[in-house]
């Protein structure tokens, strides 16, 4: 009797709300790069092409770093998951509170570690000499972003994995327009009336 009352209570997965569930988190997963796509559009518009190599180098870097802890988000989904499907709320907070302290010691760890990171990286890639000054410089500004972008992987995660999309996908989607923002607004500061005349080219 009591194995017909948990099988009625199991939710069927259909088509559609599988799809609800995997376009959301195809689509997080894609727009990691476009930070490193729009720091390269932007310097783009400069004369110099050594700092779009710099850009670029560094992106890679750090699409890198972050492809290999991806795993963040997809397990606190599954684990969120399976505790909102045992109906557990402590269970729900343990699968967003322990990876968020393992992304924000990750992260940490990345600033501590960032000169041995760096080094490591740009003898990799044997860059030339300018590209990897710039490439430096980009990765010593962004490496301070770590531990939030491991953090938001665990939260997008967690929001997925308690049914919360449209949530997730709005935190996805913000971070993404707000770091286009101030990119922009950042570029057009330093750079004055010259960066607005080689934008407009």
């Amino acid at each position: 009797m009591d194995k017909k009352k948990h099988s009625l209570k199991t939710p069927v997965m259909t088509h559609r709300a599988f799809l609800a569930l995997a376009i959301p988190l195809i689509f997080s997963a894609m727009t990691t790069p476009l930070i490193g796509a729009v720091d390269t559009a932007i310097v783009g518009h400069l004369q110099d092409p050594a700092l779009i190599g710099g850009v670029a180098v560094g992106a890679l870097i750090f699409n890198t770093m972050y492809w290999l802890f991806g795993f963040l988000r997809v397990s606190t989904s599954g684990f969120s998951a399976q505790a909102l499907g045992r109906k557990k709320e402590d269970d729900i907070m343990l699968a967003f509170v322990r990876p968020f302290l393992l992304a924000m010691f990750v992260g940490l760890s990345f600033i501590l570690l960032q000169h041995p990171i760096k080094s490591a990286s740009l003898l990799i890639i044997s860059p030339p000499e300018h590209v990897g000054l710039f490439a430096e410089q980009y990765v010593a500004i962004r490496i301070w972003g770590a531990p939030f972008a491991l953090i938001s992987y665990v939260v997008i995660g967690w929001l997925m994995g308690i049914g919360r999309i449209r949530g997730a996908v709005t935190i996805q989607i913000g971070t993404n327009l707000l770091n286009v923002a101030l990119i922009f607004s950042l570029f057009i500061g330093c750079s004055g009336e010259s960066g607005v005349s080689q934008l407009q080219v």
